[in-house]
């Protein structure tokens, strides 16, 4: 998702549009933390957690308006219990 080209980092929009958790982070330029975002199960287990890109999109644009998640949810503590 993301190449060099002259010497400058590019960030290439995904090809899909379901990603996994480290995907999903370097869509949003968090490094290795997951995306505040709800994932979607697509299968049993954390390996069936998948973000869609659609919500990513959404939290991003909620950055701008100020209108984001302050309710002080732990989303880490959420996906365990999940995938439990």
């Amino acid at each position: 998702m993301i190449e060099e080209v002259m010497g400058q980092a590019q960030v290439k929009p995904p090809s899909k549009r379901l990603l996994t958790r480290a995907e999903a982070a370097a869509y949003c330029g968090l490094g290795s933390s997951p995306p505040p975002v709800k994932p979607k199960r697509i299968r049993p287990g954390k390996q069936g957690l998948r973000y869609d890109v659609r919500d990513l999109d959404e939290w991003i644009d909620r950055l701008d308006s100020g209108d984001h998640d302050s309710s002080g949810k732990n989303w880490l503590d959420e996906l365990d219990n999940e995938a439990t």
